[in-house]
């Protein structure tokens, strides 16, 4: 069942991810071909760019947090025991996830606060509150992620590999469109 909810929403996040770079090309090309050919820059693009980058990033945040591929530092954490390095990673998933929901939190109560003086962008008038408030949903999202990953290990359902991160990094090299995820779930293989 959560598997089934958590495939669909990873395929809507896909779904606009797709659309939002493509409108962030599209923006960017009538921009540059309007200011340098023509001498006639698109009205706001940078306002549209500034919005969209910003649902980029919150769109990949559940990404990254499912399958754990944040930027990481391990100078102790590939040599810790099996057991150690299960706790260690539940503590970071449950760590940011708490991190996730302050923010959250702080973005709801931002986009309360810009809807209630009407806050909107400088030059196309796009009102502010509904972006923060996409953007507090999607950190919320990525929050439960984090929390999931917990529930997984705590079930054994996920288990942390053994492969330090340059041994990651030449895999992925060696087999170049697969990137290697420090997790392994254990139903599907």
């Amino acid at each position: 069942m959560i598997k089934n909810i958590i495939h669909i929403l990873n395929n809507l996040l896909l779904t606009f991810c797709v659309i939002s770079l493509s409108f962030l090309v599209i923006i960017t090309v009538i921009d540059v071909i309007g200011r340098y050919i023509l001498g006639l820059p698109l009205p706001g693009a940078s306002e549209l760019t500034e919005i969209i980058l910003a649902i980029l990033i919150y769109i990949g945040l559940p990404y990254i947090c499912r399958d754990e591929g944040h930027v990481t530092v391990s100078i102790l954490s590939h040599s810790l025991k099996s057991n150690l390095s299960k706790l260690h990673s539940i503590i970071v998933n449950l760590l940011i996830g708490i991190i996730l929901i302050s923010i959250g939190i702080q973005l709801f109560l931002y986009g309360i606060n810009l809807k209630s003086y009407n806050d909107i962008t400088t030059f196309l008038e796009i009102p502010k509150a509904p972006i923060a408030f996409i953007l507090s949903a999607l950190s919320f999202l990525a929050s439960f992620m984090n929390f999931l990953n917990c529930y997984q290990y705590l079930t054994n359902k996920k288990t942390v590999s053994s492969q330090n991160p340059e041994e990651r990094i030449y895999a992925s090299y060696k087999r170049p469109g697969i990137i290697e995820s420090s997790i392994t779930d254990k139903k599907e293989r």
